[in-house]
């Protein structure tokens, strides 16, 4: 019986799991990207899944060694029927020495 709640208690937390992500970084335009991210069922806040875009998009420009800059950011609480996203829209520019 303990073993059947334990994998049940797993297979749900996966589950929650699975609905949270980012998305990958999309081109919009020359030299300018976006990125954004969403929370799980109300397990999650507005300013938290856009800290998590803004990671992804930071890392983005690091990868390709430039450094992030953003244009513009949002997020959407979550709320009935609606769950917690950011997105963040920005552009990789050289390093500043």
């Amino acid at each position: 019986m303990a073993l059947r709640i334990v994998v049940v208690t797993i297979s749900g937390v996966l589950l929650v799991t699975a609905c949270a992500g980012v998305t990958h970084v999309v081109s919009t335009g020359p030299d300018t990207y976006m990125v954004a991210s969403h929370g799980t069922m109300g397990w999650s806040s507005g300013p938290a899944q856009k800290a998590k875009a803004f990671e992804e998009a930071s890392d983005y420009c690091n990868r390709m060694g430039k450094q992030m800059t953003s244009i513009d950011s949002n997020e959407t609480e979550r709320g009935f029927g609606k769950i917690a996203s950011g997105e963040v829209k920005f552009r990789c520019i050289a390093p500043t020495k």
